[in-house]
């Protein structure tokens, strides 16, 4: 991503969470917390940072009721736990209206300054954690959000002719336009390195504690790449993730269909499907590239075509990998 535009956000997040460390009275810390929040969450690179956070480790959520409930001072045994946890925290603070919960959460950790203590153990590993993803492989969901808008608004009629010219190639052809967008980006990957389950299409480097799981199918069912293939790339995701113990992996699919695709699944973050199972997070990207003859607002009501997370759970269940 265009450096100029990281630091400039670094720059942003730096002097807001200064601002926050520099305000002492909690009674106005509250709503200067309230308006961070707010700041991060119009930012859709921090949105995707945190929503992946919060997917890596969602058992971090039910501790805050311990910390708010019980005075249990909890921390994470990791840096990522941590940052989790200092994120449920904070999501907590934000969504009340006490003006002193910061500093009753702080007391928790340390009765004598309860409110420097939540700056310390919450605000500041919480800040330290979104800093560093700035620069790291976790902006990863952001960026496929991103190329999401870029194939749509003004890449579609290309990328469908790209396909529709050799249409036996055309989903590997697609799938590397994805990878030199991602590659553009910074993410550093190996492509279709050999593992237990098959090839992955898009692997990070071997070498990296943090392998990038990703996978860019087609939908079209008219030519038999509809529900059953989609739930079979859903468990390639999978299978993957299991492979290279993975907590998340993500599926892009290009719907060259003219039809609606929806996915009937129980979460969504900022209007992206994902489905968690047996603690793996698969997000869902769709990107419609089909060149519709006429604008949205007079096509009319198109055919829907609906997978449900029981449809992409049972393949799964069906296609068990077993020794």
């Amino acid at each position: 991503m265009n450096a100029e535009y990281i630091q400039n956000l670094r720059y942003k997040l730096q002097k807001r969470v200064r601002k926050l460390n520099s305000t002492d009275r909690e009674q106005f810390f509250h709503f200067a917390l309230q308006r961070f929040w707010k700041f991060l969450f119009d930012v859709p690179l921090f949105v995707g940072i945190i929503d992946e956070l919060a997917a890596r480790c969602p058992d971090m959520e039910t501790k805050v009721k311990g910390i708010c409930e019980e005075d249990v001072g909890t921390l994470g045994d990791t840096e990522i736990e941590h940052a989790a946890l200092a994120y449920f925290v904070i999501k907590h603070c934000v969504q009340f209206d006490d003006r002193r919960l910061e500093d009753v959460i702080g007391d928790v950790y340390d009765r004598s300054d309860g409110l420097e203590a939540f700056k310390d153990i919450f605000l500041e590993p919480f800040y330290e954690y979104l800093d560093e993803q700035l620069d790291d492989q976790r902006m990863v969901l952001a960026l496929l959000r991103r190329y999401r808008h870029k194939c749509e608004w003004f890449q579609a009629e290309n990328l469908y002719q790209m396909w529709d010219r050799a249409t036996a190639r055309g989903e590997k052809r697609l799938a590397f336009h994805l990878y030199e967008y991602l590659h553009d980006q910074g993410i550093n990957f190996s492509i279709e390195p050999t593992s237990a389950v098959g090839e992955a299409d898009l692997v990070s480097a071997q070498d990296t504690d943090d392998p990038l799981i990703a996978d860019a199918k087609i939908f079209n069912p008219d030519k038999s790449q509809g529900k059953t293939y989609i739930a079979k790339g859903f468990n390639q995701i999978y299978l993957y993730t299991l492979t290279y113990n993975e907590p998340i992996g993500y599926l892009v699919i290009f719907n060259i269909s003219g039809k609606d695709l929806k996915f009937a699944v129980n979460q969504h973050s900022q209007s992206t499907p994902f489905v968690v199972h047996n603690n793996k997070t698969i997000f869902i990207i769709v990107i419609d590239i089909y060149p519709y003859e006429v604008a949205a607002s007079k096509r009319g009501i198109l055919e829907t075509i609906e997978i449900t997370e029981q449809d992409l759970i049972r393949y799964v269940d069906e296609n068990q990998v077993t020794d």
